[in-house]
């Protein structure tokens, strides 16, 4: 018998785009932010820490490819190009 899944309260939420099947760059982009935007509305949300986002890259078709770098070698892992200066971490 499997274990019941929502039993205990979670600190995280995962959602989910699979509905949405093979869609663009930006559409992604802007489900995300619609997302965020229903988090903070709705529930309250007010701070993350550490949260990571998985993408099955793929083309239009659907079809997984690789990512490469303007380097040449391929990338599974990406660090944010977000900037955020240390100095906004503390009260001053």
């Amino acid at each position: 018998m499997g274990k019941k899944r929502d039993s205990q309260p979670q600190n995280a939420v995962f959602i989910d785009y699979k509905e949405l099947g093979t869609i663009s760059i930006d559409e992604l982009a802007q489900a995300l932010y619609t997302d965020i935007q229903a988090l903070k509305d709705i529930y309250n949300v007010k701070y993350v820490t550490a949260p990571r986002i998985k993408l099955p890259i793929t083309n239009e078709y659907g079809d997984q490819r690789l990512i490469r770098h303007p380097e040449g070698h391929f990338i599974n892992r990406m660090d944010t190009h977000h900037y955020r200066p240390a100095c906004k971490d503390y009260e001053l």
